[in-house]
């Protein structure tokens, strides 16, 4: 079996090519938390809640927030998306950006390709405003399928949303279709 190799697709996400076996021996793995580099804060709320024109009060007001269980404002679970976004460019002075490589790109497999096909979330306990998240995954299965696209694997991550106290906030389950684009 060959080492896997690197390879950048023309957005410049990195895809570590390998076998399907390599990929197979990945099953089970478990990354390890990693911060996210954005802490949740009330104009990632609003920009989210905004992007749905979802009007619950709880994204929206402290004050309706404190008569409620939650007793202060909370943020939508879609506001894990906009903790990690990626940075498009950093001074060089400040180092290199926050690595958000997942197991979708870094378990070794043929394909250079992403497509999404199934997605499920859950929701445990409240992110708030300033609350740091951490994320962590477990690559839970990777199954040989074709689709019009091509020939590939599906590939399902599950990962953890945690605050900085350790609380399980959100977990969602991902699953893409993982193939080579034609040449």
């Amino acid at each position: 079996m060959s080492d896997p190799v690197l390879e950048t697709d023309p957005a410049g996400y990195v895809y570590r090519i390998g076998t399907e076996e390599q990929g197979l021996a990945w099953i089970g793995r478990e990354s390890e938390p990693v911060e996210q580099p954005y802490p949740v804060d009330v104009e990632h709320i609003e920009h989210f809640v905004e992007g749905i024109q979802d009007p619950n009060p709880l994204y929206w007001s402290e004050e309706f927030g404190r008569q409620t269980r939650w007793g202060g404002r909370i943020a939508p679970w879609g506001v894990i998306v906009l903790t990690a976004e990626h940075r498009v460019w950093r001074p060089a002075w400040m180092g290199p950006p926050h690595e958000t490589t997942t197991f979708f790109m870094s378990v070794p497999l043929p394909g250079n390709r992403l497509l999404a096909t199934d997605y499920e979330i859950e929701c445990f306990a409240p992110l708030r405003p300033g609350d740091r998240v951490f994320k962590s995954e477990t690559l839970m299965a990777i199954v040989p399928k074709t689709f019009r696209v091509g020939v590939g694997h599906q590939v399902t991550v599950k990962a953890n949303f945690r605050n900085q106290k350790g609380e399980l906030c959100i977990t969602d389950s991902r699953t893409v279709f993982r193939y080579r684009a034609a040449a």
